[in-house]
């Protein structure tokens, strides 16, 4: 039996390595405020969903009645990081080596996004399979001759490589809404260079990019049903305000600094610098900055006219760069020097983990360093709402017949993930997403709600809610936190006979976010 190159061996170690670390961390850490809104809407089977395309949904459904919708849920997106992880090292290898593909995996392991999120329940799984499977498909076609090897490999086929492509990137657009920033870093790549240009004079890239669309059509199909509301929303994040925030584009730079460490992202920063330097010149590393710049360059920009933004919106676009992170990595250390800051880096990621993880399961940051802590805690995120249906069962509040009524979406996902979707939960006042389009609202008329929420997200919740209910009782509020701290105080409410259908939770793509803490600001990541 043939034993596996080196490299191979060293890549499948820290493939294995950063998966068993993933799974530990998934198994304490609490389902975070996306995850837990996930779960909470893939209960339904759907063409297409509020926020986002379909295919997490559809996982996280599928794999309910073996895994439940608690922390194991996160078992499948481990499992597809795992095989991303082996793509980028293959993608990384075709084009600039062996050695650079190890040095390209373990930056993107030793990277805090992916390694924490990268076992999420998230859109971003799926997509990250499906973006480095297109990436590496055509790589093997416009590339043939590999870096680590002087002999010219056999070109594959123009059709098959095609049509695999559109697969995976039909995959991909049922994923996220990025997939056609990568069709038009694509589209960037065929056109400014020869071996790209040569492609357009056959028919195979055409077929495999109506394969794509054909793939992509239960989002089309879901959003012309529903007003393009999904669409819509997505959009809206950014649509002008009237004035210009450059302070919104540093702070969101500085965010995918710190969401990547700022010593893997200032050498990716490099690295991508120099590959725009060399532009189509330098093929392969273009390749990589044509795929990856659309989806970067937008998120970045948008936030100067628009909203602030999230940092890891960007996220898949630097995936595509981490190939050229690896070949500068090799070039700039040499294989002893690269081992030693691989030691070094994933030493500190490990330490990073363990820090977060404790305070994020115990809470105790906030009393050894409470003034860290003033102005919100974002690991209450991942905090789960275990506590609530405890607290409901012994006042013997649960009776048949009721529903639950919160102000937000992060709200109900995490309501509705403590109660394992045994009781409807609805959202008024606020943005309900797909919240909004579970249920219909004249199937509570004549049933008893409770009204629950932090407190400081519930002013003028009674009054805007009278005039749907015979009345409204106010309950003794209660707090929910980890060691005993109160941390999230929560107002109760019971409200008696809905009498008039409720109307005010039609998704809004213009709703403010709001934390589970009641704070505003940066969340979990996966919106």
């Amino acid at each position: 039996m043939r034993s596996l190159p080196t490299a191979d061996t060293a890549a499948l170690a820290v493939i294995v390595a950063f998966t068993a670390m993933r799974i530990a961390l998934d198994a304490v850490l609490g389902l975070g405020v996306d995850e837990a809104y996930t779960l909470s809407v893939a209960h339904d089977l759907n063409l297409s969903y509020y926020d986002h395309p379909p295919l997490q949904y559809w996982i996280a459904h599928l794999f309910m009645p073996l895994l439940g919708d608690g922390r194991a849920a996160r078992l499948p997106f481990v499992a597809m990081f795992a095989v991303s992880c082996w793509l980028l090292y293959r993608l990384t290898q075709v084009l600039f080596g062996a050695a650079a593909g190890v040095a390209a995996l373990l930056a993107l392991n030793c990277s805090a996004f992916f390694t924490f999120a990268g076992g999420w329940v998230l859109p971003d799984g799926p997509l990250m399979v499906a973006l480095l499977a297109a990436a590496l498909v055509l790589a093997r076609r416009f590339f043939p001759v590999e870096a680590a090897r002087p002999v010219e490999a056999a070109r594959p086929a123009a059709l098959g490589s095609w049509l695999t492509a559109g697969f995976w990137l039909g995959v991909a657009a049922l994923a996220k809404y990025h997939a056609p920033l990568f069709a038009l870093g694509l589209v960037t790549f065929l056109a400014s260079t020869p071996c790209g240009r040569s492609e357009w004079r056959r028919a195979a890239p055409w077929l495999g990019t109506l394969l794509a669309l054909l793939l992509s059509l239960p989002v089309i199909v879901w959003n012309a049903q529903h007003d393009w509301i999904s669409i819509a929303y997505q959009a809206g994040r950014g649509r002008p305000d009237g004035g210009l925030h450059p302070e919104y584009v540093l702070a969101n730079i500085i965010g995918q600094a710190i969401w990547m460490l700022p010593w893997v992202f200032v050498p990716l920063v490099i690295a991508s610098w120099r590959a725009w330097r060399a532009g189509p010149s330098a093929p392969r590393s273009w390749y990589c900055l044509c795929l990856g710049l659309p989806t970067i360059a937008l998120f970045t920009v948008t936030p100067l006219w628009g909203q602030l933004g999230l940092p890891h919106w960007q996220m898949p676009g630097w995936l595509m760069l981490y190939p050229v992170l690896g070949d500068y990595a090799v070039r700039s250390l040499g294989p002893a020097r690269l081992r030693r800051f691989g030691i070094v880096f994933a030493s500190l990621l490990g330490l990073l983990a363990a820090i977060l993880l404790a305070h994020a399961t115990t809470g105790y940051g906030r009393i050894l360093a409470p003034r860290l802590f003033a102005h919100g805690d974002p690991t209450l995120d991942a905090f789960e709402w275990n506590q609530l249906p405890r607290e409901l069962r012994a006042r013997g509040l649960l009776q048949p017949g009721v529903f639950l009524i919160t102000t937000n979406w992060t709200y109900a996902g995490k309501i509705d993930e403590a109660l394992h979707d045994a009781v409807p939960v609805v959202v008024f006042g606020g943005n309900p997403k797909q919240f909004g389009l579970r249920y219909s609202p004249a199937e509570f008329i004549g049933r008893d709600a409770l009204v629950v929420g932090p407190a400081d997200a519930m002013e003028g919740i009674a009054t805007r809610l009278r005039p749907y209910f015979s009345s409204i009782e106010e309950l003794q509020p209660f707090a929910l936190g980890r060691s005993g701290m109160p941390e999230i105080r929560l107002r109760l409410m019971q409200a008696h006979h809905n009498v008039e259908p409720l109307r005010s939770w039609r998704p809004s793509s213009a709703q403010p976010t709001v934390h589970n803490n009641g704070t505003r600001g940066s969340r979990h990541p996966g919106e």
